[in-house]
């Protein structure tokens, strides 16, 4: 499966970035380390499970040699941040405390994705051009 290799790599990243996160979160914060923990792990399970369903309609799309691979692409970048600012609204609005150490988990989860994302799939267009 075409995949495995980019999602193996991505689950990698995420436990390089995790324990850093949270190594961040407890030494800057004055957050519990239940709490950042759990944050931490539910970020990277959200974000995977994500980017597994986008890389493969990625796929879907690059092997039907679809025209809308562009759109797909940007559109699905901005779904990805819209949902993030929808999940930093919900745990603004239930979770006062935290809310910095937080922010600074889902965006660092988010910058990561969009860079590997971005880099594997215009990667994959390229060769698939060639």
């Amino acid at each position: 499966m075409k995949l495995l290799k980019p999602l193996g790599i991505l689950a990698a990243i995420y436990c390089c970035l995790g324990p850093l996160l949270l190594l961040a979160g407890t030494k800057f914060g004055n957050i519990s380390l239940r709490q950042s923990t759990l944050a931490i792990i539910l970020l990277a399970v959200f974000f995977f499970s994500y980017s597994l369903v986008s890389l493969a309609v990625f796929h879907k799309l690059l092997a039907q040699k679809s025209k809308v691979i562009t759109t797909y692409y940007l559109g699905e970048k901005t779904v990805r941040l819209l949902i993030c600012i929808g999940i930093l609204i919900v745990y603004a609005l239930f979770q006062k405390e935290g809310l910095v150490n937080f922010t600074m988990d889902i965006a660092a989860f988010y910058l990561v994705t969009m860079v590997y994302t971005s880099y594997y799939c215009i990667k994959e267009e390229r060769r698939n051009k060639n």
